[in-house]
């Protein structure tokens, strides 16, 4: 069985989630930091682990009522600590964009001093306008059949939030939603504590020197969030990584640096931290190619790519017969290739296309994965590799 069959990925997805949830500063993200670290060697490269401070946050308790009736909540990751329970008059928000928060003000409803209630799948995003705004409180809504909750994060960018933030199931959410579209002013009365303060992270780095001047990154993402095993997101990457690790390691000449990053899901800490480091360094990144969230029986193929590489991407795409369900040029601001892209990095984000809605929840295990796609993501990154690594001598 080659390094790139999907059936050897999926085994390495099965052994990492049996380590549990991977959130950083937790026994499970310490075991896979180490697993990573013996495959790196295993496959004879120069490892290394980097240090990065961050920002760590472990969870206490969080409660919601709404008109009398108790909601099934989880804390969002960096959202403030209420002191004691909070009510205030709840509003629904919608995605909680800026054009949206501006015209509930406009049509006379207070956002100011009121808990906000949002359908947007992406509390980092949804949280930093409500809080620019002066709500006291943010419930964000998971997008679910059921009453399964979807764990989230404040914001992306290294920052403590100032209000207080739960997440909530999709049952509840439309209870509320319904209660809301019916006219009835409502109050709701939130609680949410945890713990925020500095940690020590690490990120895995896997080195192998060729004669090339310029190297290439190969990442992924190894922490998950607390509430599950989390294999498509981001077990998948992970595995992925230490497959092409192993399969790559005799590519002749090229450069490679394949990198674990730590501290994503609580705001690209490892990221940013490896890209300060490398500050003065960054004409030796040729690219990057990111793998973050895809391979379930689910989800679709997204190619996020900075605009010099989309035709290197589309040849090679249709080279490997890869079905790309969906483009963006360039990638969304949502993972660990973000940080490069700002800084003038060329970058390739293989992920999720967002169909399959299960990350960051308790059902995304290691049964839900597909191994026919989970090869294909790993042949189409192999290739985009073997590509940019000719241009590494031009």
């Amino acid at each position: 069985m080659t390094a790139l069959n999907g059936s050897a990925i999926l085994s390495i997805i099965q052994e990492i989630c049996s380590f549990g949830s991977r959130w950083m500063g937790s026994r499970g993200e310490e075991r896979t930091r180490n697993y990573i670290l013996d495959r790196f060697r295993a496959a004879g490269l120069a490892t290394e682990l980097q240090s990065f401070p961050y920002l760590s946050y472990a969870p206490q308790t969080a409660a919601l009522s709404v008109a009398g009736r108790e909601t099934l909540c989880q804390p969002i990751a960096l959202s403030s600590s209420t002191q004691e329970p909070l009510t205030a008059p709840l509003v629904f928000a919608g995605q909680c964009s800026e054009q949206e928060l501006a015209e509930l003000e406009s049509g006379g409803i207070k956002v100011k001093d009121s808990i906000l209630v949002t359908t947007n799948m992406r509390s980092f995003v949804a949280y930093p306008p409500a809080q620019d705004w002066g709500a006291r409180g943010l419930v964000c809504v998971t997008d679910l059949e059921g009453n399964t909750i979807r764990c989230g994060c404040a914001r992306l960018d290294r920052e403590a939030g100032k209000i207080p933030a739960v997440a909530i199931g999709g049952d509840d959410g439309r209870w509320i939603q319904t209660q809301l579209h019916s006219g009835k002013a409502i109050e709701a009365t939130l609680e949410s504590r945890g713990l925020i303060q500095e940690a020590l992270g690490y990120n895995v780095v896997g080195r192998k020197t060729g004669t090339s001047k310029r190297k290439i990154l190969v990442t992924a993402h190894y922490d998950s969030f607390w509430n599950g095993v989390h294999a498509m997101d981001n077990a998948s990457g992970t595995a992925v990584v230490i497959a092409l690790s192993q399969a790559l390691a005799l590519l002749p000449e090229v450069s490679l640096e394949f990198v674990a990053f730590g501290g994503e899901e609580l705001g690209l800490w490892g990221s940013s931290s490896y890209l300060e480091k490398a500050a003065k360094r960054l004409d030796e990144i040729l690219a990057m190619v990111n793998l973050d969230t895809f391979g379930s029986n689910r989800s679709k193929l997204e190619i996020g790519v900075t605009a010099d590489l989309v035709s290197l991407c589309e040849d090679v795409a249709e080279a490997v017969g890869a079905s790309i369900d969906c483009w963006n040029i360039p990638p969304r601001a949502a993972s660990d290739q973000n940080p490069f892209v700002q800084q003038g990095v060329s970058a390739v984000w293989l992920v999720n296309c967002g169909n399959d809605k299960r990350y960051h929840t308790p059902l995304d295990t290691p049964d839900q994965m597909d191994s026919e796609k989970l090869g294909s993501v790993a042949a189409l990154a192999e290739e985009l590799i073997k590509q940019l690594g000719a241009g590494c001598f031009q």
